[in-house]
């Protein structure tokens, strides 16, 4: 495929820092060396791989130990029983050597180009906007689903030049939808990259998340003052793969999770209301119970009218301005 990345960026430094590629793997014999390979293929030439795999069954370490025997910049971590993609997150965390860390998916490939864009949109934004704070980046993904489509999944903050969604106004923003300014767009691990210290201050991920840990995680940063800034071309393919912990029961269970875990951030209790309502009835379409989505969005709609509706105009205008796979292409 060809590199969609926008090459304009600042000069690798003579002596790059190490970056850690870190690739979390459950059952994924059929993915994993695609993914192993993305990550080697990449022209940052100071790089390492970090892959866990979290007690798969099938034979994902093995292919992975096989890869390892060819190239020493590919390290293994094998859990003896399975902990979760946040566990999983965390074991790359605690073995990265490099200064910056760089998740990737085991079902996932990124562009050549994706680390060296990443870091140096980094460093545009340390030295000009940062002021010591912590950055986190995130690129927009193209996402193709199990018929072939593709769409592309935009990411906040792509706008260059200026500062980018930053502290408890993303927080507010990713839990109960309040309006941001650059604000619209997912903050997807798979295609994050940030300095090693920023993910070890903020603590890591919650090993109790086994979905939407990314979220959390990030809510954390934006509480503690992190700054997120984005890369609008889709560096990250994103394979839309189904397996047993993707259900969209599961996504919601862990969803509404994030929500009570920081209720106290509400703005009002009925924001909490109101966003676990929206929740159920977004999830309620997904699963195509069209009945049960009428009564929920019936039900917001009495109980919280203004910020129901101002949640679906947010939608509405979402859904008419995501970018088109040509924008990036012409």
């Amino acid at each position: 495929m060809k590199s969609l990345a926008d090459t304009s960026r600042i000069p690798y430094p003579p002596m790059p820092p190490l970056v850690t590629i870190g690739v979390t793997a459950f059952n994924a014999q059929d993915n994993i060396e695609r993914a192993v390979r993305s990550a080697l293929q990449q022209d940052w030439s100071n790089l390492e791989v970090v892959v866990v795999d979290d007690a798969s069954s099938d034979q994902t370490g093995e292919i992975v130990e096989r890869i390892v025997l060819k190239d020493s910049r590919v390290r293994l971590v094998r859990h003896a029983k399975n902990l979760g993609v946040g566990a999983a997150r965390n074991s790359i965390i605690n073995a990265a050597s490099g200064e910056f860390v760089a998740f990737f998916d085991d079902d996932d490939e990124s562009e050549a180009s994706r680390i060296g864009a990443q870091w140096a949109r980094i460093m545009r934004y340390e030295m000009k906007f940062a002021m010591g704070a912590p950055v986190i980046c995130h690129t927009a993904r193209l996402q193709t689903t199990g018929d072939g489509a593709e769409r592309v999944e935009p990411t906040m903050g792509c706008r260059e030049g200026a500062s980018a969604p930053h502290g408890p106004a993303v927080a507010s923003r990713i839990l109960w939808g309040t309006r941001l300014d650059q604000g619209f767009g997912a903050v997807a691990t798979c295609s994050q990259m940030a300095r090693t210290s920023t993910y070890r201050a903020t603590g890591g991920f919650d090993a109790a998340f086994r979905r939407s840990e990314d979220t959390e995680f990030c809510v954390r940063l934006a509480l503690m003052g992190g700054h997120f800034v984005g890369i609008d071309s889709p560096l990250v393919r994103q394979k839309l793969t189904a397996r047993a912990d993707k259900t969209l029961d599961n996504e919601l269970k862990y969803k509404l999770m994030l929500l009570a875990k920081h209720k106290q951030t509400a703005p009002t209790p009925g924001h909490f209301s109101a966003a676990s309502g929206f929740l159920r009835f977004k999830y309620a379409l997904q699963r195509r119970a069209r009945f049960s989505a009428l009564i929920c969005l019936l039900q917001l709609l009495v109980t919280h009218p203004v910020l129901t509706t101002d949640r679906l105009d947010q939608a509405i205008r979402r859904g008419a301005s995501k970018p088109n796979l040509a924008h990036f292409t012409r």
